[in-house]
């Protein structure tokens, strides 16, 4: 074989490895979903609820969902269109919470929130973080929870910003 067909393969074996590794890199908590609870409802009548892939919803007002919104039996992230108006969601956490290179694990069962949802808007439910400023190697370092945001500032996932916010722990 001469030089040019060995700089062929191993342009195409890099390639491959290449390829292949950014099929492994997302976790299956990114993929998504959507539910629609009730389709007969008007959209000036309905809300829409993004939940993180690290809640997984059993019960809406009472209704066991988890069929009909997790038809894998995945955990992922799910957009569900809603009736407007006051709703209490049964779920269970399963997060992940980093500091630096140490991972605290947050798994929550059988956890109930109740909010009231307004017609039109769209609300991202997920884990929020907040440093303590603690410089400690034990606990204390930050704070955790759950916390509901709207479109206007789903980016700044943080306690601050929250509309409301149910606080879990520290780690």
């Amino acid at each position: 074989m001469n030089t040019h067909k060995y700089l062929v393969l191993i342009i195409l074996v890099f390639a491959v490895l290449l390829i292949s590794s950014c099929t492994v890199v997302m976790p299956v908590s990114y993929s998504t979903g959507k539910a629609n609870f009730d389709p007969s409802l008007p959209p000036e009548r309905t809300t829409v609820v993004v939940f993180e892939g690290s809640i997984y919803v059993s019960e809406y007002n009472g209704i066991d969902v988890r069929k009909a919104w997790y038809p894998k039996e995945e955990r992922l992230t799910n957009t569900v269109t809603l009736p407007a108006g006051q709703a209490t969601i049964k779920f269970d956490l399963r997060a992940s919470i980093a500091k630096g290179d140490t991972y605290y694990r947050a798994n929550r069962d059988d956890m109930e929130l109740r909010y009231n949802f307004e017609a039109g808007k769209v609300y991202f439910i997920g884990v929020y973080r907040e440093d303590t400023g603690a410089k400690t190697w034990d606990k204390g370092n930050f704070k955790f929870g759950i916390a509901i945001w709207d479109d206007s500032t789903k980016h700044k996932k943080d306690k601050a910003n929250a509309l409301q916010f149910w606080e879990l722990g520290e780690a």
